[in-house]
């Protein structure tokens, strides 16, 4: 018997990691079409159940113990209302067959198939959780308890059988929610090493690194592309004049006005290291560009950043604008010839809009 238990808790494993791991955000490997993973969860947890239903424990004459609770209401953790419909129908079918058609069999295909409906409407009343899944297990092992009693032959332990299923399924459920509340702390701390790698610590904007990833990728593919690149003016005087502290301030309140400011629809905000920001612009030529890359100048200029302690500071920037296919089609290019363009509006006096191959305005 232990063996047989055994055999039926790693199939319970084995479907709960396989259903976990894919189908959820913070995976690097996800299954496609995101709008179909209830269906396909709900027929894993099916499948799943007959092998359960292969390898239960027999404990009184056509009273058999598997772990088909667990992974009925693990599926709506997995994916919500829809799966556990669909799991607890594909097993109360196969429960059926397998018992001959007979009463009890009837009796425990659909006190399972009702305990999939009712798990359902509680996870769509409370919401697909652990928390949730708790509450159902414990449901569901109350209402599965009785029809082992009810279908318990007489003469046999009914106390014991309801002992056995109940001790099994404890065992089996809490034991893979923890495993699985684990592992998905696992995948939120990844997730956050993940994001941190590709963002500014300081701004919260995307980092040089994926700047260049995301710019290649827009290349690479049909349309226009623009690129303005902005610098800060005479940013080293205000570190040696009023501290570090008081630049990451102005760093970050530039950010937030970049995040704030109208741009065109898809802009691309990154920090490319120090006191330089680009902006990337799909779908943008170099007149949109130079349009939009004159109303951050405004923007910036024309409110003086106030820091921490009252310290009113007036900011200006630079900007140069580059864009594809005009101007090149490499990636690399366009970032050299906006940056070109930069220098040239800083070296005309800053606080200008620079647009490559045309006289710096501002």
């Amino acid at each position: 018997m232990f063996y047989q238990l055994a055999v039926n808790f790693c199939i319970l494993f084995t479907f709960s990691v396989l259903s976990y791991w894919p189908f959820q955000d913070r995976a690097r490997f996800r299954v496609p079409f995101p709008r179909f993973h209830p269906i396909l969860i709900g027929v894993m947890a099916g499948i799943t159940g007959l092998f359960l239903l292969d390898s239960s424990v027999t404990v009184a004459d056509k009273v058999i113990v598997d772990a088909r609770l667990p992974v009925i209401i693990l599926s709506g953790v997995f994916g919500g209302p829809v799966p556990p419909i669909i799991s607890s129908l594909i097993i109360a079918i196969d429960r059926i067959i397998l018992g001959g058609f007979g009463d009890e069999a009837l009796i425990a295909g659909s006190n399972t198939f009702l305990i999939g409906a009712a798990a359902a409407i509680i996870f769509t009343w409370r919401g697909a959780s652990f928390r949730t899944a708790r509450f159902v297990f414990h449901y569901a092992t109350v209402q599965t308890g009785l029809v082992i009693i009810y279908l318990s032959p007489e003469g046999s332990d009914k106390i014991l059988n309801v002992f056995i299923f109940a001790v099994y399924s404890y065992i089996s459920f809490f034991t893979i929610a923890f495993l699985l509340a684990e592992l998905s702390g696992h995948f939120r701390k990844l997730a956050g090493i993940e994001q941190l790698s590709r963002t500014d610590y300081l701004t919260g904007l995307n980092n040089n690194r994926t700047f260049g990833e995301l710019s290649e990728s827009l290349l690479n593919g049909e349309g226009s592309v623009a690129l303005i690149v902005l610098d800060i003016d005479r940013f080293k005087s205000v570190n040696d004049t009023y501290g570090h502290p008081a630049g990451d301030e102005v760093l970050r309140e530039l950010a937030f006005r970049l995040k704030n400011i109208r741009l065109p629809k898809g802009a691309v905000l990154s920090r490319n290291g120090g006191e330089e920001f680009s902006v990337l612009l799909p779908g943008a030529d170099k007149q949109e560009a130079a349009e939009a890359a004159e109303n951050i100048r405004q923007t910036v200029c024309g409110n003086p950043f106030i820091l921490e302690g009252g310290l009113s500071l007036t900011i200006t920037v630079s900007l140069g604008v580059s864009a594809h296919p005009e101007d090149t089609t490499s990636a690399k290019h366009l970032y050299e010839l906006a940056d070109k363009a930069l220098y040239r509006a800083k070296n005309s006096g800053r606080n200008r809009v620079a647009v490559y191959g045309t006289q710096p305005v501002g």
